[in-house]
This record gives structure tokens, C-alpha cells and sequence, in this order.
């Protein structure tokens, strides 16, 4: 088996989306707060880059949990 399957199934399993998740959705929250604070457009760039991660790794979980 070659190291993309070996990941794939790694990324399917609900555990890994779920903490991915909670990682991505607290990263944003640093961020956000760091970006309140400094009033920095690139740290705001980069909450809602984090934020968007962590929509999707949670609707892929949401996925995975109905499926």
C-alpha cells in the first residue's frame, strides 16, 4: 500500500477530522484574538483563512459521522 492511500485513510476516520477540527477552530481563535489586538489586515487574512479550514474540516466530519 503506497503513502497517499495510507493517508487517505488516515483523513477518513472521524477521530482525525474531529481534532483537526477543534486545532483549525482554536488556531482561529488565536489568531482573532491576535488580530483584535494589533488591528493587523495580514493576522485578519489569516484568522479567516484558519476559520474556513475549520468549517470544512468540521462539515467533512459531520460527513463522516452520518455516512
Amino acid at each position: 500500500m503506497d503513502e497517499a492511500t495510507q493517508e487517505r485513510k488516515l483523513l477518513n476516520k472521524w477521530g482525525t477530522q474531529a481534532l483537526m477540527a477543534v486545532v483549525f477552530a482554536g488556531t482561529t481563535y488565536g489568531f482573532a484574538s491576535l488580530a483584535i489586538d494589533s488591528g493587523s489586515l495580514i493576522e485578519y487574512a489569516i484568522t479567516i483563512f484558519f476559520f474556513v479550514w475549520a468549517i470544512k474540516s468540521a462539515i467533512r466530519l459531520v460527513r463522516l459521522v452520518i455516512r
